[in-house]
């Protein structure tokens, strides 16, 4: 008859092996993320390829090992706010806790069609607010066998955080701290310098069509800019019986809007300015005293342009502009022209910002 005694050790050895796996099973779920809420907002003007809000929300879900971490009644909140510049876009990351704190802020950046990316970024900031890297404290030195042991914590020391406590959330990059990123250097209400340089035609404004060349400088702000200018003009061909060439040198002060259309590479401008020039006549080469006048006029601009890259646009532009004060041109005693009510003119050409630090 044989010894029954290792069924028992067999019942224990199961037992043992099942709680291991259930053990292993268990550590190897991730851990629960506290919930939060996601108020995202693209912005009325904000490229139609920026992500929504499902797909924000599906990509970190990704990151997370397929939790969603967002509900809509949590208590804490995380906003993600799209600002659209002329020459990139920019998203705005706040996350506050259960009492309204502020615990983190973030502002990221892409080139203003480059959406997709902008996308990733955000993704990236939201994971590291809601599921944070944590370093464990580096271990005390081991004390030798003579050391005094340290007292015992007083049994009056303040309780452990509860769990609804968001403990693990600490910003990566506090507001205005020394380690803010780059991107947040530059506001979108920072402006910005830009020079640009065009050439055309111009009508009226000289006896005959002519060549218009204009440049200038302007201080850009988000929508708004405002500058000075040079033009010059020279008309060639004039109907007269002389070897006679016409041209008109000024400088104009500019205010001017801007406005994104279709898509953030494009966008149009619409602008008021004054400007006053001298008009002279060059009859057989020689400037004439009695053929030099002055102009000024007030006019408006209206064009648009598009941004062949991040710092290098394309601008195409019409003037028209009224002459309260004609210029009368006279050779010899008697007077060659008369300049009309209206000037007209379209120039081409490119521009270039620089961001202000």
């Amino acid at each position: 008859m044989r010894d029954s005694t290792p069924r028992p050790c067999k019942a224990r050895l199961l037992l043992v092996a099942a709680l291991l796996c259930g053990t292993s099973e268990a550590a190897a779920q991730p851990p629960q993320v506290l919930p939060w809420r996601l108020d995202y907002a693209p912005g009325p003007n904000a490229p139609k390829n920026c992500p929504d809000k499902s797909y924000i929300q599906a990509a970190l879900a990704t990151k997370l090992k397929g939790q969603d971490p967002f509900t809509d009644d949590a208590s804490r909140a995380i906003s993600v706010k799209l600002v659209l510049t002329p020459q990139r876009i920019e998203a705005h990351i706040e996350a506050q806790d259960e009492n309204g704190e502020i615990v983190a802020e973030h502002v990221t950046q892409a080139e203003s069609w480059r959406c997709d990316q902008l996308a990733d970024r955000i993704v990236f900031y939201l994971r590291d607010i809601i599921d944070p890297l944590t370093i464990p404290p580096a271990a005390p030195a081991a004390s030798s066998s003579s050391a005094t042991p340290a007292p015992s914590a007083p049994s009056s020391a303040a309780p452990p955080p509860s769990p609804s406590t968001p403990a693990r959330v600490e910003p990566l990059q506090p507001a205005g701290g020394p380690l803010a990123p780059k991107a947040a250097a530059r506001s979108a209400g920072q402006p910005q310098l830009a020079i640009y340089a065009n050439m055309g035609a111009a009508w009226w404004s000289a006896p005959e069509t002519a060549l218009s060349l204009a440049a200038g400088i302007e201080a850009r702000w988000n929508w708004l800019s405002i500058g000075l200018e040079g033009q010059y003009d020279h008309a060639w061909a004039l109907p007269t019986k002389q070897d006679v060439d016409a041209e008109r040198a000024g400088v104009s002060a500019l205010a001017c809007g801007r406005h994104a259309l279709f898509s953030s590479r494009t966008f149009a401008r619409a602008c008021v300015f004054g400007d006053v020039a001298m008009l002279s006549i060059d009859a057989e080469k020689e400037k004439r005293p009695d053929a030099e006048d002055v102009t000024i006029d007030v006019g408006a601009r209206l064009g648009g342009g598009f941004w062949l890259a991040r710092f290098f646009a394309l601008e195409l532009y019409g003037d028209i502009a009224y002459v309260p004060r004609r210029p009368v041109v006279i050779v010899d005693g008697e007077e060659f022209w008369r300049a009309p009510r209206l000037t007209g003119a379209v120039r081409v050409g490119l521009v270039v910002p620089f961001d202000i630090r």
